[in-house]
Order: structure tokens, then C-alpha cells, then sequence
């Protein structure tokens, strides 16, 4: 019998009380995830095979998006750079995780 595991969800941004609104919103939808607004922190999580997907906030710099999207192009994590509104979170998420499931 094949075990679903929840996917490994990991979030990066500037704003903490962003962050904490963030948490809640995609909590509710059944997805757990963990905040972070330190960009080491989430590397090594990343680089030790703890995540299935990396979010990156709308006020995420530059210089840590390349970097962000060379880790997860090195270690086969789905990134989702997110720029709109709640609403469109948790529909993003949906299509990442859908979409890194189909192999895209």
C-alpha cells in the first residue's frame, strides 16, 4: 500500500506579519507550511531534502530570488514566486505542486 505524504511546504519572505497572515491563510486550506525570514535558515532546510516547495514573497529582493531559484533547480525543489493577492495563494500552490507532480 503506497503512503501520500503531505507536501513539505517552506515559505520565504520580508514582512512578518505578512508572514504570519501567510501561514494562517494557506494553513486553512489543509496545507501546512513554515514561515521564514531567514534566507540561511531555508537553504539549509532546502539543501537537506526538506521541502517539496519553496514560496518566495512579493518583497523578496533580487539577489535572494537567483539564488533561490539556483538552489531549487540544483536539488529538484519546485519554486513559486508569488506576487498575487491571498486569493491566489493556495490556487497557486494547487497548480506548483500539481504541476511538479506531472514531472513539469
Amino acid at each position: 500500500m503506497e503512503t501520500i505524504t503531505a507536501p513539505r511546504i517552506l515559505f520565504f519572505g520580508r514582512n512578518p506579519a505578512i508572514m504570519a497572515l501567510v501561514k494562517l491563510h494557506i494553513g486553512a486550506s489543509g496545507y501546512h507550511v513554515e514561515g521564514f525570514l531567514d534566507e540561511s535558515a531555508v537553504s539549509v532546510r532546502v539543501r537537506a531534502g526538506e521541502a517539496d516547495l519553496l514560496i518566495l514573497g512579493g518583497g523578496v529582493e533580487d539577489a535572494p530570488r537567483v539564488r533561490f531559484r539556483r538552489l531549487c533547480a540544483e536539488t529538484g525543489v519546485t519554486l513559486l514566486e508569488h506576487f498575487g493577492g491571498p486569493g491566489e495563494l493556495v490556487l497557486n500552490i494547487r497548480s506548483a505542486l500539481t504541476a511538479s507532480a506531472n514531472g513539469h
